[in-house]
């Protein structure tokens, strides 16, 4: 009877690992199953989407890699598996991308976003944007990268193409804007040689007939040669204000000064000038640009900052001039001005307008200012040595 009841105790104990072996078997087989099914529907994924999908081994070798990266580099899967990477795909110039597939593997750290040519079956360069990630064992060893990759070779072409144009069309208005100043200038002369100098002798001629007026015509000819002496202030004032011909005639310093000068005359803020008095040989196409940043910072001023005082310094720093301009004014929040500059369509020849053809001269333009703490305008420009006589 013990004996029959031992049989049965055992029997019924090897039944129940029995039926925990089939559990669990059941489990490992639901798991691998599972796995397999995400394997698949990874690499189903992989084969569909637009992008390209490699996985090197810690050699640099092929191991992995999606029907649409085969239909961008023309290759079957049977020429490209198991080859190194980077002798048959990677540019020879490009040899840095190779130095830090290995120093990541070193690491464990690779960069998480790359950019770098491939070369296709017919020798096309491909410009592509790579992600990439760390492939690990169960026990966290490195066994190679994973990369998916988006073909940006078009969209790189039509950026640098807009880019070019972009720069065209920068030098463009540049020289519009030199060939308006040129204009300008001649109309000035025009100006000052045909009717101001017509004007001119008309109130000579006016004065010589003043012994030949009767008593009783002297009020005509004052009020006569009263209008002469408005219409030569007139044009010489017009004259100015198309194209000083000091700009030219004197110098940067002398315009400088005499704009300080006019504006302080016809508003309500006092302009200080000064100036190292060294020699500062410049372009006219610089020339030109400077003068007009002064006087677009100062037409700012009497526009919109209400200031007491304006300064405005011009010095020679080596190679280069550097103009100052700084007002106590209303000041203003520099990011959102030059946003609303950039928004607005046509936003005519302000500041941030004008720091585009100074950078494209080679100098710069700076804005420092905050609401109540006034404004101050840095322009650096190159100079022109090779006319430096001095």
């Amino acid at each position: 009877m013990i004996k029959d009841v031992s049989v049965f105790g055992t029997t019924i104990l090897a039944l129940a690992f029995a039926l925990l072996y089939l559990r669990r078997w059941q489990q490992l087989k639901r798991e691998v199953a599972r796995r397999i099914e995400a394997e698949r529907l990874f690499r189903e994924t992989f084969e569909h989407i637009k992008l390209l999908a490699i996985q090197l081994d810690t050699h640099g070798n092929l191991v992995f890699c999606n029907d649409y990266f085969l239909q961008l580099v023309g290759w079957e899967r049977r020429e490209v598996i198991g080859v190194n990477w980077f002798e048959r795909f990677v540019p020879p110039d490009q040899k840095t991308v190779k130095r830090i597939f290995y120093s990541s593997l070193d690491t464990g750290n690779i960069p998480v976003h790359v950019q770098n040519d491939i070369v296709t079956c017919g020798g096309r360069r491909l410009f592509i944007s790579w992600t990439n990630t760390v492939i690990r064992d169960s026990s966290g060893g490195i066994i190679g990268t994973m990369s998916i990759g988006d073909d940006i070779t078009e969209r790189t072409k039509a950026e640098n193409a807009l880019l070019s144009y972009q720069e065209e069309f920068r030098n463009l208005a540049a020289e519009l804007s030199l060939a308006e100043e040129r204009e300008r200038r001649r109309l000035s002369t025009d100006l000052h040689d045909l009717i101001g100098q017509t004007l001119a002798f008309a109130k000579i001629r006016a004065h010589s007939l003043r012994e030949h007026v009767a008593e009783d015509g002297l009020t005509q000819w004052g009020e006569l040669t009263g209008l002469l002496d408005q219409s030569i202030q007139e044009v010489r004032s017009l004259i100015f204000q198309i194209s000083p011909p000091i700009l030219y005639e004197v110098g940067l310093e002398a315009a400088l000064e005499w704009l300080g000068e006019n504006f302080q005359d016809n508003h309500r803020f006092r302009v200080s000038f000064s100036d190292d008095g060294t020699f500062k040989p410049l372009r006219e196409e610089i020339k030109v640009t400077l003068f007009q940043v002064v006087r677009e910072v100062l037409i700012n001023a009497a526009k919109h900052a209400s200031p007491d005082m304006v300064q405005i310094d011009i010095r020679g720093l080596g190679e280069s001039v550097r103009i100052t301009v700084r007002d106590d004014g209303r000041g203003f929040d520099v990011a959102k001005a030059a946003q609303k500059s950039r928004d607005k369509a046509g936003g005519g020849f302000g500041l941030f307008n004008i720091r585009q053809r100074i950078e494209r001269l080679g100098g710069s333009l700076a804005i420092e200012s905050s609401p109540g703490a006034g404004t101050m305008v840095t322009v650096v420009a190159p100079l022109d040595l090779a006319r430096d006589t001095h």
